[in-house]
This record gives structure tokens, C-alpha cells and sequence, in this order.
């Protein structure tokens, strides 16, 4: 199953890319997948969510009109890296729990 995390990630792989057709099929996929995530949101919270947010502005790149300076991008971003950053603060501690809980187990065997 896709991640918050993985989203957060594939949309500032995206900024790098080159062919439209694929960005637009990837970016269906996204938003397919976040909506999976975020079930209870509606069509206006995804549509304006900090990923969705990114792929679109990939979009108006690849197709000329993108508008620099928009302040709703930078925070996009700034969202995006923190999700990234909630992610492997969980991801970190999910481990550390398994690797303690082994140890714990491994320990009460004789």
C-alpha cells in the first residue's frame, strides 16, 4: 500500500520530469491513491492538498504556464518536506520498536 510518505515523495521526484503524458497519468494514480488515504476528505481538500498541489504545478510547468512566484507552491513544498520528515521520524521509530521488541523476545527464550 502507498504512503502518505511515498506521495510526499513522488511529488518532488516529478519535478524532474520531462514527458507530460506520463506526469498526468502518474498524478491520476496520486490522487487515486490519496483519496485511499484521506477517505473522509472531499474533492476541494484533495484537490488543494500539498501534493496534489505539486504534481499540478509540474503540469502547468511542462505545459508553459506556470506561475512563479506563487506563494501557495513554497508552502506546498514546506508541507511536503514536513510530511517527508513526519514519515521517517515514524518510519525510525516504528524500527526502533521491532528491534527492541526482538531483542525482548530473544531475551525470554531460553
Amino acid at each position: 500500500m502507498t504512503t502518505i510518505t511515498d506521495l510526499a515523495r513522488d511529488s518532488l521526484r516529478v519535478q524532474n520530469a520531462c514527458n507530460l503524458s506520463g506526469v498526468v497519468h502518474s498524478y491520476a494514480r496520486a490522487l487515486s491513491d490519496l483519496r485511499t488515504i484521506f477517505p473522509s476528505l472531499g474533492t476541494d481538500a484533495i484537490n488543494r492538498h500539498p501534493i496534489a498541489v505539486l504534481w499540478a504545478d509540474k503540469i502547468t510547468h511542462l505545459t508553459g504556464i506556470q506561475d512563479l512566484g506563487n506563494s501557495r507552491i513554497s508552502r506546498a513544498y514546506d508541507a511536503v518536506y514536513k510530511i517527508i520528515a513526519d514519515g521517517e521520524h515514524t518510519e525510525v521509530a516504528r524500527h526502533e520498536r521491532d528491534q527492541f521488541a526482538r531483542f525482548e523476545t530473544e531475551a525470554t527464550i531460553p
